[in-house]
């Protein structure tokens, strides 16, 4: 009689993957709970945070705090991902891809959910690098935590933020989600990855203000600048209703009631500019983060590419209008002299090329075309 060896994934222990703020403050978060943390950087950053690999400890400070020992610190991808439930990939969206090439081959898909914070359309970008061998993608429309890197091994932590989360395939996302919970125990599962990446917060929410802030960022340091003090204008937040209401009429294509501004900022459906602009300019939590002090900020250089560009996109092929999107976009390709639109996320990395609105719905429920 032979007997079989399966590998243990314990559901207690996960892998962070990323070395900036929202990565730190999900292991020393997820540490305090009493998650044991695999926490994984690239190699050629490794010098960059030679202190926590030496001292695997992350102190944290604000809305938790405490000193926090990680289970592992390495730049070991077989390692830092052996025997854990879930891999948890905590970076800007510039990375997605990166990571999603690193880990193809590498992960059991059968018993490994990779969730990405914030997604950016990244579930339906690891299938396409996957193809047929793709685990469970899962992405959330946002980063759980308001949060700053004080020094490598060093958070502050201001605010927490609510998130909702979609897997692709959707069909078995349910029952996923009742594990995932234990994660994020206040967040709240959407239909699909597409819901989720028209979803995310941050292009609606932040380029109003840094469109009308560009003078303020490049003058940084002769005065301090602090975008959700300084920033928050009358003017700003019109713009990001503007914003807001054009990816909610995609939405609308495709049978989402989209929300997440109201979510994000606890607002109504039908909120005005002048609750967006108390919601945003009374939030204690955002006020004192400083910055950003540069326009190759991921304030802007995120949130256009692989925010605002694959919304165009998917508005193009529900045929809504995207005049305020485009002309955000446009401008950014002026200010960054690049070209955004060939350098952002497009539909061959989301595999959409071609599609109709019936045909994504399908593929976003089964993972198949």
């Amino acid at each position: 009689m032979t007997t079989k060896i399966f590998m243990q994934f314990d559901p207690k222990k996960v892998a962070v993957l990323g070395g900036g703020h929202g990565a730190h403050c999900m292991a020393a978060d997820l540490a305090s709970r009493g998650f044991k943390v695999n926490m994984f950087e690239m190699p050629e950053f490794k010098n960059d945070l030679s202190q926590l690999f030496e001292t695997k400890t992350i102190e944290i400070d604000g809305c938790i705090k405490g000193l926090y020992t990680l289970n592992k610190v390495t730049s070991d991808i077989h390692e830092a991902i052996d025997g854990v439930r879930y891999i948890l990939i905590v970076t800007p969206a510039f990375a997605h891809k990166a990571y999603a090439n690193l880990l193809k081959g590498k992960i059991d898909s059968r018993n490994q959910t990779i969730i990405l914070y914030p997604g950016a359309f990244a579930g339906l970008l690891f299938k396409t690098i996957f193809g047929d061998d793709c685990p469970v993608v899962a992405e959330a429309n946002n980063l759980p935590y308001d949060t700053r890197l004080v020094e490598p091994g060093k958070v502050m932590l201001y605010g927490f933020n609510n998130v909702n989360i979609a897997f692709l395939p959707a069909s078995g996302g349910a029952a996923l989600f009742k594990q995932v919970k234990a994660l994020h125990p206040f967040a709240r599962i959407y239909d699909d990855v597409l819901e989720a990446g028209l979803s995310i917060v941050n292009p609606a929410f932040h380029a109003g203000l840094c469109l009308f802030s560009i003078n303020d960022i490049e003058n940084w340091p002769k005065r301090p600048f602090f975008l959700y003090e300084h920033g928050v204008t009358p003017s700003s937040v019109k713009m990001n209703i503007e914003l807001d209401n054009e990816r909610k009429a995609i939405g609308r294509v495709f049978g989402y009631n989209l929300r997440p501004i109201e979510d994000f900022s606890n607002l109504p459906e039908g909120y005005t500019w002048r609750d967006l602009y108390k919601a945003i300019h009374g939030d204690i939590s955002l006020t004192s983060i400083s910055g950003p002090h540069n326009i190759d900020s991921r304030y802007l250089t995120e949130d256009a590419p692989y925010g605002l560009v694959p919304w165009s996109h998917i508005g193009r092929i529900a045929g809504v209008k995207t005049t305020y999107i485009d002309t955000i976009v446009n401008i950014y390709n002026v200010i960054h002299e690049k070209n955004w639109w060939e350098e952002g996320r497009n539909m061959q990395d989301l595999g959409l090329d071609g599609m109709s609105v019936a045909k994504i719905k399908n593929y976003l429920r089964s993972g198949k075309k």
